[in-house]
């Protein structure tokens, strides 16, 4: 394997002006397949070219993706703030201990269910997170690479998005599983009534000994707002909210934006546009989320060929996402 070109694929997604700098002004994406196509030792590959020398090719492209894509995740601003990201050896478990506060661990979901046992943390509590594969198809995207077509920060960051697409999802569970055992007077269902979450949020306080944050999607935090009297807001809280279509600071409280994304292979949305979460604003981070073993990137031969004759390959990766909260919070269900 190439450690230059491994540092050069990793520098063009992550610090593209820097490799402009070193590359003298030429585009590091060309700099990047003129390196692939001396690998496979023509200007012009095919598929025997790049099956012939795919050990090599796709141990940068592991190596490449593992510290771009996974560290992507572990960058993003969400995670940074909810979760506590964690990356241990294939086979290893990764034991998290929630101390006493008598509340509650969201239940990790096998489809959808609410088969869910309460639990109640008398002296704390120690659990792992359980990973899973993912995989997603990479070789076409990666022809596409190699025949100019896209560029190499535009391949990684179509791998990135559907890994953090996944994430969220499993996360949107857990957060979904986890309101359902929540004391009554920390949640409420109905139209929004500035009353209700701000009474909502004085359980958050008084539980806690934490000023509270509002969480939801843009679509759940601008019904926040929506209701105020614009005439009281100072010049630069109108131009944020026209800006942004919402504010980071309302009412004493700060609003904190969830990324939406879609569910896979559909149009629907993994968080929920109509559910507000009031959350502790302490260092507790309730997304517990584990990266086991090394990415791969795996030539898929189940005995069956393309009938296009293309070869197929997979970027495997195993993680786990659970979100566990030991102090309460709450949970507001817009109608």
């Amino acid at each position: 394997m190439k450690p230059e070109l491994v540092k050069l694929c990793v520098d063009t997604v992550k610090n593209p002006s820097i490799v402009q700098n070193f590359s003298k002004g030429l585009n590091p994406s060309d700099v990047i397949r003129k390196e692939f196509f001396e690998i496979l030792g023509t200007e012009k590959p095919t598929y025997k070219d790049l099956r012939k020398h795919k050990v090599e090719v796709f141990e940068i492209l592991e190596e490449v993706l593992d510290q771009t894509v996974i560290n992507g995740v572990n960058e993003d601003d969400f995670f940074m703030q909810f979760a506590e990201t964690r990356n241990v050896a294939l086979g290893d478990a990764l034991e998290f201990y929630v101390p006493d506060n008598s509340l509650l661990v969201a239940s990790e979901l096998a489809g959808n269910h609410w088969d869910i046992s309460r639990q109640k943390l008398d002296v704390g509590q120690a659990f792992t997170v359980k990973t899973r594969s993912f995989g997603l198809a990479v070789y076409a995207d990666f022809m596409q690479f190699l025949a100019g077509r896209v560029d190499f920060a535009e391949l990684v960051a179509k791998v990135a998005k559907a890994i953090k697409n996944r994430i969220a999802q499993e996360v949107a569970a857990s957060f979904a599983a986890a309101s359902g055992y929540l004391p009554t007077e920390f949640k409420a269902t109905g139209t929004y009534q500035e009353a209700t979450l701000m009474e909502i949020v004085g359980h958050v306080e008084a539980a806690t000994g934490s000023t509270p944050m509002v969480v939801g999607t843009r679509k759940a935090l601008a019904k926040v707002t929506s209701g105020a009297n614009t005439q009281l807001f100072s010049d630069n809280m109108k131009d944020q909210l026209n800006q942004t279509g919402r504010m980071s600071i309302y009412n004493g409280l700060t609003l904190v934006q969830l990324p939406q994304v879609h569910k896979a292979n559909t149009f629907e949305f993994a968080y929920d546009d109509n559910k507000l979460l009031v959350l502790p604003a302490n260092d507790n981070k309730p997304v517990k989320l584990v990266f086991e073993g090394e990415s791969l990137v795996k030539e898929v031969s189940d005995g069956a060929e393309n009938m296009d004759m293309s070869l197929e390959y997979k970027f495997l990766t195993r993680f786990g996402a659970q979100v566990v909260f030991n102090t309460l919070y709450g949970s507001y269900t817009l109608s």
